[in-house]
């Protein structure tokens, strides 16, 4: 028994970690355009597999990740600058941003479907407004230079091990009792409540784990960047964000990473100007939507099952 329950393992996590011996191959060998997209893919992957649990697994549409995914980068930045050492300042900086989004958790657990976005719209876009005004800490809007406490080969290694890391924990959590309750949540809360689950405190778990992925890729983002800016972490990265995880898969292991490549691909390669990438983004999501409910993964799914030949093995 305990052989197969590690065996059903087995094969993804050995995926995982192919793919994060890529993204180190590909952030130490890529440079200009490629190597930003690669950067950002890269830690938005590692911020996305926390998204993944709370939107994927628990069908709730949180948009205040990238604000998680900034008090990371800031706080770590900011303690930096303050002579603290590396370690400290990155574990610093995912408490802080645990503690806000445990705050936020508490108050917008108990909320259900549209009030849960709209409530977390409105923190992305508060904690946009302090990234932005509070000059005296973040910079304001022309952003801060980053300390780097990290060797350049040091940041690239963390940056591909946390992917795998971070794929391997959604992995974990999914297939697992958590996992369970989250997908419960997302058929039917009601339901899901009259059998016995904590629909509260799951959906508060679920958003307090996923600010740990976001604030680490964060730190991270900061150190390889050498600069934070508050456009890179405002309501409209976090809605980003949201697309992504719908693009990719939403609930599926790699949607994350398959979801950054075709967000930041899209947007950083694609040069057609100031806000029109954006509407072109927003039609491509519109595309995928009615042509692959179940997103870029689902589809390739879908479309497999259907090539297979009559009589295969399933």
């Amino acid at each position: 028994m305990r052989t197969s329950r590690y065996s059903r393992h087995a094969g993804p996590l050995a995926g995982i970690a192919a793919v994060s011996l890529l993204a180190h191959a590909l952030l130490t060998s890529l440079q200009g355009d490629l190597g930003q997209v690669a950067l950002l893919t890269v830690s938005w992957t590692v911020a996305l597999a926390g998204l993944n649990l709370v939107q994927g697994l628990g069908g709730y549409p949180s948009l205040a990740h990238a604000s998680f995914y900034g008090g990371g980068a800031y706080v770590s930045a900011v303690l930096l600058d303050h002579g603290v050492p590396m370690l400290l300042a990155a574990l610093a900086a995912v408490g802080a941003t645990v503690l806000v989004a445990l705050l936020v958790a508490l108050v917008f657990s108990r909320t259900r479907g549209q009030y849960f976005a709209i409530g977390t719209m409105f923190f992305g876009a508060v904690t946009t407004l302090v990234f932005t005004n509070a000059a005296d800490l973040t910079g304001g809007p022309n952003g801060r230079p980053v300390e780097l406490g990290l060797p350049l080969d040091t940041t690239l290694l963390l940056l591909s091990a946390s992917l795998g890391l971070a794929l391997a924990a959604f992995h974990l959590l999914s297939a697992g009792r958590f996992g369970a309750r989250l997908r419960a949540v997302r058929e039917d809360e009601d339901l899901a409540e009259h059998l016995g689950v904590p629909t509260a405190r799951v959906k508060l778990l679920a958003m307090v784990l996923s600010s740990v992925f976001g604030a680490w890729a964060g730190v991270l983002f900061a150190q390889y960047n050498g600069v934070v800016a508050p456009s890179q972490f405002t309501f409209v990265q976090g809605f980003l964000m949201f697309v992504a995880i719908g693009v990719g898969g939403a609930g599926r292991l790699y949607a994350p990473l398959v979801g950054s490549l075709v967000v930041i691909g899209f947007t950083q390669l694609i040069k057609l100007g100031p806000g029109v990438s954006q509407i072109a983004l927003g039609v491509l999501f519109i595309a995928v939507t009615l042509l692959a409910p179940q997103g870029v993964l689902g589809g390739l799914a879908a479309l497999r099952r259907r090539v297979r030949p009559r009589g295969a093995v399933a």
